[in-house]
């Protein structure tokens, strides 16, 4: 349990089981990253309907990835909390088709919503749904921690089974704190969603005999979850406090507490009890290879810093002399995660020996602790962290701002497009307004305005009116200046409506890329191939592809992968008509086609249909 060399990653757990596609999906997560965010349509789609390891949409092209968030953004639903969103670097074009997939959560006053789970359907072409749950400590970001997974598929034939219904009741409870409602469409998938996932038969992986839901924070949310005394425990979690390290079983046996070197600072040796104290060691930290050549070699890289690394796994393991528990998923050894967090966790009982505190332990040659290393407390009393209290305050002020629904007001003087940000801004005891800027994500180079004066941007384009705003608080701490950033979401009042279209035009409007993203709906990686080749001789030429092959060029690209996709009869000619439907102009024009395609297309969509 627990061995560092059996390691998973989120794409594998979010990749459809053989034969079958995401119908349905509702993730949750504390904080969020955009350009993560694209990559879960991406592992969704890359195996949709593939009966086995061979991908039907190879992830490494750009169309690939924008063909990923067109199918499935709109059965996606992520929820994060309100100002969890990451500042990224850059904010790519491809984002905006996923913007209507993100919903912030506002939590009552003084917690954070903090769960990682998907709830994921699966649908196979007869129509018959699976479903799967994924229970994680990991957010939906870049980070490159160690992190806990925890998978159970549906299974109409496992022998032990763990009840759906309570996490239907948690998600569903959890739509009632967002800060702005879904629209009907993502609603109505939502609630169908619930129907089915309720009733599934979700298998619980060996060696585990039984799993039970644990949420917390919610209406039907339950409690500390440990007994008041065991025989050995192990707690990991990468932020602990005093309340709840006290709250530990009593225990005879062995107690081991795997976090942070600063965090056992701050909480000091006294409240440790006892315990073996560790930490990862330094080398489980080290970046590989390819990463650090990136990071010597990106700009991005160094404009954003590197991913956070370290301990981010959040496990208590007890054994009461039967039966081993662990307790896994979001919530961390602190008495915010079991008194004011949303979290939710899942409790799993086995055997002792395979499922106890020894067995996650294992002899350091194999298990957990080949990785770690003990580490001696500073002192015998916790120590205070100014920052660390400066920057959940921050947190929160960023959080409160969001929750007051900012809108994002777009007007059109001329070709381009003015944008103004309306904010009633919330209660401000520390002082914070003063020291905090907005600006709109996509706007790396304009100046950061006061939050609370008129703010107003001039010429904008079309990629800039997207419903996210850059908050930055900077506070000065003994003597230096400490600086919080965020994404928080607007309401976006007065964008074109054909918006997503004009982007869709303006990003195929070279002829090879509506090709290869042709050839990619139809299905067949051979005329891709020949694509590629073409292009290449085309860029040799000098002429670019998009006027060098003349009007028989897509006609001999397409023809075949039409007349296969159409023999075929699955639904890659509907998504390609969807594609065109998307592209055509207010004059009902289609950019870089030509009319011999069009013919061609019109003979072979009506065909299908005779």
């Amino acid at each position: 349990m627990l061995d560092p060399e059996d390691r998973h990653l989120l794409t594998d757990a979010l990749r459809p089981p053989a034969g079958h596609a995401v119908d349905a999906a509702l993730a949750t997560t504390y904080t969020l990253d955009l350009h993560t965010l694209l990559l879960a349509p991406l592992a969704m789609a890359a195996y949709d309907h593939s009966e086995g390891d061979a991908a039907t949409i190879d992830p490494a092209t750009p169309v690939a990835l924008l063909e990923s968030i067109r199918r499935h953004a709109q059965h996606t639903v992520v929820l994060c909390q309100a100002a969890g969103i990451h500042v990224p670097p850059t904010y790519p074009r491809l984002a905006a088709f996923a913007e209507g997939i993100v919903a912030e959560v506002h939590p009552p006053p003084g917690g954070t919503f903090h769960p990682k789970i998907w709830l994921l359907r699966f649908i196979d072409v007869s129509g018959n749904h699976r479903h799967r749950f994924v229970c994680l400590s990991r957010n939906l970001t870049g980070d490159r921690s160690w992190d806990t997974v925890l998978v159970c598929d549906e299974d109409d034939d496992a022998a032990i089974i763990m009840d759906a219904a309570p996490l239907v009741t948690f998600a569903a409870e959890v739509l009632e704190m967002l800060v702005r409602p879904l629209d009907d469409a993502k609603q109505n998938l939502i609630n169908d969603l619930f129907r089915t996932f309720a009733e599934a038969r979700l298998s619980v992986p060996a060696p585990f005999t039984a799993a039970e839901v644990l949420a917390l924070g919610t209406p039907s949310g339950g409690s500390w979850p440990l007994p008041t005394t065991a025989l050995s425990w192990m707690v990991i979690s990468p932020f602990l406090d005093v309340g709840a390290l006290g709250r530990l079983p009593r225990a005879d046996g062995r107690r081991v507490l795997l976090s942070r070197s600063d965090t056992l600072d701050r909480v000091g040796r006294a409240a440790c009890r006892g315990a073996e104290t560790l930490v990862l060691q330094p080398m489980a930290d080290v970046a590989d290879l390819d990463e650090l050549l990136d990071a010597d070699d990106g700009r991005a890289r160094q404009a954003q810093g590197p991913p956070p690394r370290g301990l981010h796994a959040k496990v208590f393991c007890w054994d009461d002399g039967e039966a081993g528990h662990v307790l896994t998923g979001s919530a961390n050894c602190t008495g915010a995660a079991f008194g004011a967090n949303i979290e939710l966790s899942v409790h799993l009982t086995g055997p002792r020996v395979t499922c106890g505190p020894d067995a996650l332990l294992s002899d350091g040659k194999s298990g957990l602790l080949q990785l770690a290393q003990a580490y001696e407390c500073a002192a015998d009393e916790g120590v205070d962290d100014p920052a660390y209290a400066t920057e959940r305050r921050i947190e929160s002020w960023h959080a409160a701002i969001a929750a007051e629904r900012p809108a994002l007001e777009v007007t059109q003087p001329g070709d381009s497009y003015d944008v103004s940000l309306r904010l009633e801004l919330p209660a401000d005891p520390h002082g914070l307004a003063a020291v905090t800027t907005v600006r709109p994500v996509g706007l790396y180079n304009a100046q950061p305005l006061p939050v609370g004066r008129t703010a107003i941007w001039r010429g904008l384009g079309l990629h800039a009116l997207g419903p996210y705003v850059v908050l930055s608080t900077t506070v000065t701490l003994d003597g230096e200046d400490l600086t919080r950033e965020c994404v928080a979401l607007c309401d976006v009042e007065g964008a074109p409506a054909d918006r997503l279209r004009r982007l869709l035009r303006d990003l195929l409007s070279r002829q090879q890329d509506l090709l290869r993203y042709l050839t990619l709906l139809l299905g067949d990686l051979g005329a891709d191939d020949l694509l590629d080749r073409l292009a290449s001789d085309d860029d040799d030429a000098g002429g670019g592809l998009g006027v060098g092959f003349g009007q028989w060029f897509d006609d001999l690209v397409l023809l075949e992968p039409l007349i296969r996709a159409a023999a075929r009869d699955d639904d890659a000619l509907a998504r390609a008509h969807r594609l065109l439907e998307d592209l055509r102009g207010d004059d009902g024009e289609l950019p870089a086609l030509d009319a011999e395609f069009l013919e061609l297309w019109q003979v072979v969509w009506e065909g299908r249909h005779a």
